[in-house]
């Protein structure tokens, strides 16, 4: 019994879900009927009143090919917005008064001034150094920034600092040949200014130096000891206002050299004691003033009694913001306001903007130096709770350095670091000619020994320089637009064809829906008419009453005017 129940179940299910697809496919006939009859598009009409099957299956078949060509044109430019999102755009035209000159940088190639050694040299003798130990020391102190082979032992170095009671930041500083020595004379635009005044201690590659219009990081705020080192006449009337490169960065009128940077250098060759180079001299560095002097910093090396012109080329790279909203792994680059992700050590003090170079530089620092547990003295910020690198760290630094062009080849992925989305970059032509006696004569030459005196003169070439101008290949409406005109090529459609769509969409299969019922008694003829023929129905209809009923949908002309084919209805009486 329950098996024949559960049969009847099944087949009932059956017949129910077989009733149901076939409802709901000829709902989805009507709907496609009536879309195609009354769309704007192209060739969908002509699917529904094709005069043969044939016709229709062409039509049917070129409407299809041509949804499938719209697709396709449409994913080819989807995926040509999401591989190539942003375009470059080259612009030479614009003035140079509007590109920011250069940060530089001057760092004479001997690390222990002569002077500054002697009055360390005395205080070492009181406690028990001589003056071969005391040689050694300075001689092996230039290590700190060309690791190498260091000539004293590891004790008698680590002694020297704790009598001295200084740290190696300070000791190389104190040791250094101080800027209002090295810089005789300055002059910016044609005028003439102290040297001292415009001009400040910054760290860079190079260890301790003197840097001009350089904003990245004011070490003599900074760094409240720095102050003493620094010949400051207190009697200048001038301002930080007025004076260059000191509040704010820099921009010049136009070009030639007259206009820009003029400095002359004593480099001072008889007080050399301990040099980062085989030869006497001064390297300049030229770098963004937001920039830490050392990756991407360009540089040239100026020798005694020599003029070098160095002519100055700019490219800006400046990228839209609203490169902002693509994804980092499409537009990889970073802005100002962004820090590179998954940062496991500080790279920034406070407000400091993200800056590729800097990062870079820090980032390799920290891997080379790492694994040493210490950081050099030159690193560009204060570090209160890395230990700094001293002599008896020199052999570490040179083993972990056996891997650093393994490092820098990796440095994108292993340090985080992205180029800047908008930057500023340098480049520098010199020219350096020993000097003469040709009575030459003006500002900042007059009166001094040109046997000893260096002269650098630093100017922009070009009145324009190059632009690069990122943005977004395409904006939200013009992809729009490129959509709508593909769909409008393709399929003849626009806008108003998706309302369209869903207009007949929601016609067919959310409007109440009119069901055929049976025809009212006041329609139905209760008698049997005399037309009829009784003989057709098998003896078991003659027991059962006819109804007879005209069709309510025709007119009633028709009706009247036609033999029309009645319908019957067939049931059990009362």
């Amino acid at each position: 019994m329950n098996s024949k129940c559960q049969n009847a179940r099944n087949v009932y299910k059956k017949k129910l879900r077989k009733g149901c697809l076939s409802k709901f496919a000829q709902t989805i006939n009507s709907f496609f009927r009536n879309y195609c009859e009354n769309t704007a598009l192209h060739g969908f009409r002509y699917i529904i009143i094709g005069k043969t099957t044939f016709h229709k299956i062409i039509w049917l078949t070129i409407c299809v090919a041509a949804i499938i060509f719209c697709a396709i044109m449409m994913l080819r430019l989807s995926m040509y917005y999401l591989n190539n999102p942003t375009v470059t755009i080259i612009d030479t035209s614009n003035p140079i008064k509007e590109l920011h000159f250069p940060g530089i940088t001057i760092c004479n190639n001997n690390k222990v001034y002569k002077p500054h050694a002697d009055k360390i040299a005395q205080k070492l003798l009181m406690y028990g150094f001589n003056r071969d130990m005391t040689n050694k020391l300075f001689s092996s102190l230039m290590k700190l920034i060309r690791p190498d082979k260091i000539e004293i032992d590891n004790a008698t170095a680590s002694w020297a600092l704790d009598i001295l009671g200084y740290t190696v930041e300070k000791l190389m500083l104190e040791l250094m040949q101080p800027c209002d020595l090295l810089l005789v004379r300055c002059g910016w635009l044609g005028q003439l200014y102290n040297c001292s005044k415009i001009f400040k201690i910054v760290k860079s590659k190079e260890g301790f130096c003197c840097g001009f219009n350089y904003h990245s990081i004011d070490y003599n705020n900074k760094f409240s000891w720095l102050t003493n080192y620094m010949a400051i006449d207190d009697k200048e009337t001038n301002s930080s206002d007025l004076l260059p490169g000191v509040s704010h960065v820099l921009n010049v009128p136009g070009t030639g050299r007259d206009i820009g940077l003029a400095v002359a250098l004593n480099i001072d060759a008889k007080n050399y004691k301990s040099s980062v180079r085989q030869f006497v001299g001064a390297t300049i560095l030229i770098h963004d003033p937001l920039d830490y002097p050392d990756v991407g910093a360009q540089s040239a090396s100026l020798q005694p009694a020599h003029v070098m012109s160095m002519t100055l080329t700019g490219t800006k790279i400046k990228s839209s913001k609203d490169l902002q909203y693509i994804p980092l792994i499409k537009r990889m680059c970073l802005f100002d306001d962004e820090l590179p992700a998954d940062i496991n050590y500080t790279l920034y003090d406070g407000d400091q903007k993200y800056n590729y170079q800097t990062c870079i530089s820090k980032c390799l620092q920290k891997k080379i130096h790492g694994f040493c547990g210490c950081l050099p003295f030159f690193f560009p910020d204060d570090h209160p709770y890395e230990r700094t690198c001293y002599l008896t760290d020199v052999d570490c630094i040179l083993a972990r350095r056996r891997n650093l062009s393994q490092i820098q080849s990796l440095h994108i992925n292993d340090c985080d670091c992205l180029p800047q989305c908008s930057d500023v970059n340098y480049e520098i032509v010199t020219e350096s000619i020993p000097m003469d006696s040709t009575d030459f004569d003006s500002e900042i030459t007059r009166g001094l020994n040109l046997n000893n005196t260096s002269f650098l003169y630093a100017y922009f070439r070009d009145g324009t320089y190059l632009e690069y101008r990122k943005q977004n290949i395409l904006g939200w409406d013009n992809l729009l637009a490129s959509f709508g005109g593909i769909f409008g090529l393709c399929l003849g459609g626009s806008v108003i064809s998706f309302v369209e769509f869903f207009y007949y969409f929601i016609i067919d299969f959310f409007s109440v829906r009119k069901k055929k019922k049976v025809p009212p008694a006041s329609k139905l003829f209760i008698s049997v008419p005399m037309n009829v023929n009784l003989k057709k129905y098998d003896t078991s209809t003659l027991n059962k009453r006819i109804f007879l009923a005209w069709n309510q949908q025709l007119p009633k002309q028709i009706w009247k005017n036609s033999d029309y084919e009645l319908k019957t209805f067939v049931g059990s009486p009362p």
